[in-house]
């Protein structure tokens, strides 16, 4: 008779193995279009650097150039909103 380590090894190893299919892309399933991908990571990244230059201009007491990153992080947040619609809609018209 297997020690229970042996039993609950063979357990592990039976749970790790995809079913039938699973591990296999939906073939309906489109890719995203490499301009949307591009706009993505530069409006994050952007907005990223906007953020981080608001609170380093709060933290040494700029506060005009403080606003002006923050105002510019706004405006990155809104141009992603927008392009993730629009990414929803020429996903939904495809």
């Amino acid at each position: 008779m297997p020690s229970p380590a042996v039993l609950a090894a063979s357990n592990m190893q039976e749970d790790t193995v995809p079913e039938e299919g699973e591990d296999q892309r939906d073939p309906t399933q489109r890719q995203m279009p490499l301009g949307i991908v591009i706009a993505r990571i530069l409006v994050v990244t952007t907005m990223s650097f906007a953020a981080a230059a608001a609170i380093f201009f709060l933290v040494g007491g700029l506060w005009l150039p403080a606003l002006l990153s923050i105002a510019v992080t706004a405006i990155f947040l809104g141009l992603m909103f927008v392009i993730e619609r629009g990414a929803e809609s020429s996903a939904g018209r495809s």
